[in-house]
């Protein structure tokens, strides 16, 4: 990803992550009016079979963040040993959209379990996903505590740049 200063940088990064998240978003907005307008019916009609989905959906969601959050977090120690700030914001780009895309397929998940199921536990489901890709949104001081950044690399990325202009 090519960029003149940090703050495009933080444009182009925070302009990828929307654009993904704008598929489950718009997605699940669709299944939500189908089923209010009952323009689909329920795939799962048992009341077991419903209880079973509404356990299991969001242990595999667990899962999943899980793994997509230890799989990133041992991708940065790698990119930590990098020299170059650059490099390393760079490279960055590869972490951030790993977390968005694994918080993408899992709210699709969700979207999926609302429309077999009609149930709205997965309107609160799909809704802490969100809050979660909130809390790992690709922020200047996320990018700070992520490469455990001190000093002037800190600084600049905090100030995106303008600190030292």
């Amino acid at each position: 990803m090519n960029h003149n200063s940090l703050s495009e940088y933080f444009y182009k990064v925070y302009n990828i992550c929307l654009l993904m998240m704008f598929v489950p978003v718009a997605g699940f907005l669709y299944v939500y009016y189908l089923v209010l307008t009952n323009q689909v019916k329920p795939t799962l009609v048992s009341e077991d079979v419903i209880q079973i989905t509404l356990v299991l959906f969001p242990i595999l969601a667990l899962l999943d963040l899980t793994i997509v959050h230890w799989f990133s977090l041992r991708r940065l120690k790698t990119f930590s040993n990098e020299m170059s700030l650059g490099v390393r914001l760079h490279k960055y780009v590869s972490v951030a959209t790993l977390r968005v895309s694994g918080s993408v397929a899992t709210s699709l998940f969700m979207g999926a379990g609302l429309y077999m199921t009609h149930h709205e536990f997965f309107s609160i489901y799909f809704g802490v996903i969100v809050l979660w890709t909130a809390f790992n949104w690709p922020t200047p001081k996320k990018v700070c505590r992520d490469y455990k950044l001190r000093g002037d690399e800190e600084k600049m990325v905090l100030t995106k740049g303008d600190a030292f202009e």
